[in-house]
């Protein structure tokens, strides 16, 4: 008589906040949705508090509210179910046991869009081939999440802003005090993200609350332009949004405002003229409580941790010739030229680039201002490893676009999905996807990448580039844009 084979025990960890219950993937275990924090409306996350008996922890938690813009759709997929109560993350480990580097994730999506579950990010290939724990984390976004004013602040010197920054923040320390049973090391941490991921990751470095929290840091394609605002932008936009519902700006008036509400009002606002073409003002913002200075200008600022830092060939194509957004027209050009590069001619710029928008657009919002600070940073005696993504996965048109090296990184482009559309398939993309996650891995397991980081001397520093003919070449931008 045969006999059914019993289930496999699902694998279990104690926490400090309860026990949780994940589920066994192919090639490691998966824990998702797991509580590090509560949402309090715009003050800092408080405790995710205890549970009894054992959580289950087989699927993700909802997503952080958000519009459902078309960007969103064709690099996240379908919008997931969103709840203002989004401070979950999840955790992909190849074993239990064991004393492995740690990967702190902070998805991109400018501030507003994107969440830790989209089949994006999904960790457990990165985990297995990297021998590493992989965390992804949600955070708040959008006017929920970044809306800065003084009147916010409980009290003088406490936070009056960047609510999603203590998000991470908080992340970081359930990681400090958790990942141990996960079979990661907490002294080994790595902060990596993507776009505005990188920008947080960036302001971490500048942050005092973050120090001790990771040891290394992974910045891609971040745009630095949206790093750090003055306070007095994020007040404008505070009172402009208040003022569109109705009220003037205090703490009780923003406090009574649903959610839903919230989002709404942040994508009218952003159709008026003065933010019409931006992101806006709900952005990190520079604030005595949470991020005292500007990492623009202390770019030593934690120095003992080591930067991997680059760009992709083509950012410039994700804004400017995308499905979503149709190219501008030819007399807009020189005025989104002079707006992306104050103070340069615009018509003489075009002409250095023979008129190609795009190729100004990867050097002006990425690749010139990133070199500039990776080599001040690299003068403080920091170590810094660049690198350059050339691989076209995206397509003919949108070709090593900006976000095309992040399912490369997770082992999920040819998903059919987001990850095929942004990384592409077939045997050119698997080879530079297996070179980009053994150089993340040396870096994350405390090595060099390959290659020598960056000498601030040098105007042509050494790159590891990855799909691209040359291994230690990136063009200089024009002069005017690397002073700006």
């Amino acid at each position: 008589m045969a006999h059914a084979r019993a289930a496999p025990a699902r694998p279990t960890v104690e926490t400090v906040a309860g026990r949780l219950a994940g589920a066994r993937g192919e090639v490691a275990f998966e824990f998702l949705g797991i509580p590090y924090g509560t949402v309090e409306r715009f003050a800092p996350p408080a405790s995710a508090g205890e549970w009894n008996g054992v959580r289950d922890a087989a699927s993700h938690g909802p997503a952080a509210p958000q519009p459902d813009r078309a960007v969103a759709r064709f690099t996240h997929g379908p919008l997931p179910a969103t709840d203002e109560q989004c401070l979950y993350l999840n955790v992909y480990t190849p074993s239990l046991e064991g004393d492995r580097p740690v990967m702190v994730w902070l998805h991109g999506g400018g501030f507003a869009i994107g969440h830790a579950g989209a089949s994006l990010y999904q960790g457990a290939s990165l985990a297995a081939e990297a021998d590493l724990v992989v965390v992804t984390i949600n955070y708040r976004l959008g006017s929920l999440g970044w809306l800065s004013h003084p009147a916010l602040a409980d009290h003088p010197g406490a936070p009056a802003g960047n609510w999603g920054l203590l998000d991470q923040i908080a992340a970081l320390r359930w990681v400090r005090q958790n990942i141990s049973a996960f079979g990661g090391n907490p002294a080994r941490v790595t902060v990596a993200g993507q776009s505005a991921g990188a920008l947080s990751a960036i302001d971490l470095l500048a942050t005092p609350a973050a120090r001790g929290l990771f040891a290394r840091a992974i910045l891609q394609s971040p745009p630095l332009g949206d790093l750090i605002q003055a306070q007095s932008a994020a007040v404008g936009w505070a009172e402009n949004l208040a003022a569109l519902a109705g009220g003037v700006f205090d703490h009780d008036f923003v406090r009574s405002l649903t959610a839903e509400r919230i989002v709404a009002l942040h994508e009218q606002l952003l159709e008026r003229p003065e933010y019409r073409g931006t992101r806006g003002g709900a952005l990190p913002t520079l604030d005595v409580g949470s991020l005292p200075e500007s990492p623009l200008h202390s770019p030593g600022a934690s120095m003992d941790v080591d930067v991997l830092v680059g760009h992709n060939a083509n950012e410039g194509t994700f804004f400017f010739s995308a499905p979503w957004r149709p190219p501008p027209p030819a007399e807009r050009i020189p005025d989104i030229v002079s707006h992306l590069c104050p103070g340069v001619d615009a018509h003489e710029t075009l002409d250095r680039y023979r008129g190609d928008l795009v190729a100004f657009a990867t050097d002006a919002m990425v690749a010139a201002p990133l070199g500039r600070w990776s080599r001040d940073r690299a003068a403080t005696g920091a170590r810094v490893h660049r690198y350059r993504l050339d691989h076209p996965g995206a397509g003919p048109v949108l070709r090593a676009t900006h976000t095309a090296e992040v399912p490369l990184l997770f082992g999920t482009w040819g998903d059919g999905g987001p990850g095929e559309r942004l990384g592409g398939q077939g045997e050119a993309t698997a080879a530079v996807a297996h070179k980009l996650v053994r150089a993340w891995a040396l870096f994350v397991h405390g090595r060099g990448p390959g290659w020598e980081p960056v000498a601030a001397t040098e105007e042509q520093s050494e790159v590891g580039v990855f799909g691209g003919r040359d291994p230690h070449h990136v063009e200089s931008a024009p002069e005017a844009l690397t002073e700006a």
